[in-house]
């Protein structure tokens, strides 16, 4: 099984520290430009305009990110894209630049979360938490779900953090593998034969064939059976490219693995997602298993003696 490489963009962060020249792309939206500029001007910066294009250098060009997205409104921060350049680059290579920037946003949010770099550089940092899933009949433990958590200078951070952090700065692709490898590698050694619910984010997955590789190395180096690993995607989290996921699960199912649809009840099209993926696990949500046997609940579930409920982990 060949590896997605060491270049892939799932494995590593680009550059943190800002240069001595922004490259601001503008789009077409004037009133845009027009703000970006008295941001520039507000900043003190030298500025040299091209076509669709911003070149910024001054002594306050690092602050410029959090200046301009505070200025635009989310809908015209997300036509705006930014990048660090050296003070020489032109031609081909400012165009290339230019092209592949992230968002104006996303280089605000690198310097604000500045932390996450430095764990997504040292993937040590990162553990999971597993919470048991018992039988209501047996009592019997049948599984683990992974929870991603770090340790940055002694203090643990959440799930919820890390990929509140990830969003910000444009790396969920990195987080999500990291977390499906670290479930599955610390999970090695004391498994046995209970499966494991490791979640995952369908959007940070590009080309399942080649971005899922590395998660499927962890499972043989961990001694785990793809028949014990069920991945879950959260029903909360929107899904616009609905085929896209189906393309992943298939091909979680081709490896012998099996899928769960979590939180279903919670998000945006619960049935219609239930129909369309067919899942092997279908997780409730929190709020109508609590108002089970009330009539709003038991209008959407009927409860049953073989279900199976997760506990609070450590």
């Amino acid at each position: 099984m060949s590896d997605c490489g060491g270049a892939c963009a799932c494995r590593r962060a680009a550059p943190q520290a800002p240069g001595e020249t922004l490259l601001v792309g503008l789009g077409g939206n004037r009133n845009v430009t027009r703000l970006l500029d008295r941001v520039a001007a507000d900043l003190e910066l030298r500025a040299v305009s091209q076509p669709g294009l911003l070149r910024l250098e001054g002594d306050n060009v690092e602050r410029f990110p959090e200046a301009a997205t505070a200025a635009l409104s989310p809908t015209e921060a997300a036509e705006v894209r930014a990048t660090w350049a050296a003070p020489d680059l032109s031609g081909n290579a400012l165009v290339a630049a230019a092209l592949g920037a992230p968002l104006l946003t996303r280089l605000a949010g690198r310097r604000t979360h500045a932390e996450l770099h430095g764990l997504l550089d040292d993937e040590s940092a990162f553990y999971s938490r597993y919470q048991p899933i018992v039988d209501l009949v047996s009592g019997a433990v049948i599984g683990h779900e992974a929870l991603l958590r770090a340790d940055l200078d002694g203090r643990e951070i959440t799930l919820d953090r890390l990929f509140g952090m990830a969003e910000a700065t444009g790396r969920v692709h990195i987080l999500d593998r990291i977390g499906r490898e670290t479930a599955i590698r610390n999970a090695g050694g004391w498994l046995g034969s209970d499966l494991l619910f490791v979640n995952f984010v369908p959007t940070s997955i590009y080309r399942p064939e080649l971005c899922l590789q590395s998660t499927e190395r962890a499972a043989d180096e961990a001694g785990i059976s793809r028949s014990q690993l069920v991945f879950e995607v959260v029903e909360s989290h929107r899904v616009d490219e609905r085929g896209h996921l189906l393309a992943i699960l298939d091909h979680y199912r081709s490896r012998g693995c099996r899928v769960a649809l979590d939180d279903v009840g919670a998000g945006y099209s619960s049935l219609n997602l239930l129909a369309s993926i067919k899942p092997d696990v279908v997780k409730i949500d929190r709020e109508l298993v609590q108002g089970l046997p009330g009539d709003a609940s038991t209008a959407v579930v009927r409860p049953s003696p073989r279900w199976h409920t997760t506990l609070a982990g450590p």
